[in-house]
């Protein structure tokens, strides 16, 4: 057993890295092809397939940069960050942080400033579309409660919903850069915005966010209940049009499965 263990430890080290495992000779050479093509073959295939899962995760960015930064880009990203899961769908995480680096040391980042912004927001698609499934409440559940009982209301959001502050236009770039045949869009920055994303049914959706609405938001993420909600909004509207507000922001959280459930 010690032997597997310490040859699985070798051949691992050699796909990972090829230079740091010089000799192949622990490689059987009655095979059809050479101990070191062998090799080759395996290294190949192990670089080809991440990188294949970068590309699947972040198509956009892939078309901004062009193949042949993208691929340099991901070849450099494998290095820094080989595989440690079990599954490959949590491969790209480090992406967002990674990318900003990579691009100012190979004097990309003024052609492409927004690159970061675009592979938060890719990821958060992905992290939207594969969330666990959550159970919804409806309008119909939500008639039955007490009309008295709605201030102590809290609220669970859906495992798929998530919020982002963008300060270049990413969601009209994305979805240019992802148009077939990829359309022509101008990068420009603008003041820092809420966006929200969410999975509906099995369709991901993104919208912008109000300024009171994402403050409504968060006081229910911070476990607030719909009374919190109506105090966050009270700071930015007249007393008497906080009711319609917030009766009109429920309805549409609801409406798009933003909300799992309730607790009294």
């Amino acid at each position: 057993m010690k032997q597997l263990a310490a040859l699985q430890h070798t051949f691992q080290k050699r796909i990972l890295d090829p230079s740091a495992v010089e000799s192949s000779a622990w490689v059987s050479a009655r095979g059809r092809a050479s101990p070191e093509t062998q090799l080759s073959i395996y290294t190949y295939a192990y670089r080809a397939r991440l990188q294949e899962v970068l590309a699947n995760d972040y198509p956009a960015l892939r078309v901004a940069m062009g193949d042949d930064n993208f691929y340099h880009l991901a070849d450099a990203y494998i290095q820094a960050h080989p595989s440690h899961y079990f599954s490959l769908r949590d491969f790209g995480c480090h992406l967002s942080v990674f990318v900003t680096d990579w691009m100012r040391r190979q004097e990309l980042h003024m052609e492409i400033p927004w690159s970061h912004e675009l592979v938060l927001f890719e990821w958060t698609l992905g992290q939207a579309f594969d969330a666990a499934n959550g159970t919804i409440f409806t309008e119909q559940d939500m008639a039955v409660i007490p009309v008295e009982d709605w201030p102590g209301l809290r609220f669970r959001i859906h495992p798929s919903v998530h919020t982002l502050d963008l300060e270049w236009n990413i969601p009209e770039m994305w979805r240019a850069l992802t148009d077939e045949p990829p359309a022509e869009v101008i990068a420009r920055r603008e003041a820092a915005s809420p966006w929200l994303v969410w999975r509906e049914k099995l369709i991901t959706r993104f919208r912008s966010l109000e300024a009171d609405e994402q403050d409504a938001l968060g006081r229910i993420r911070e476990g607030g209940n719909f009374n919190d909600v109506c105090e966050a909004l009270a700071t930015r509207m007249r007393e008497d049009e906080v009711p319609m507000r917030a009766a009109g922001l429920l309805k549409g959280w609801i409406t798009q499965g933003l909300i799992s459930g309730v607790e009294y």
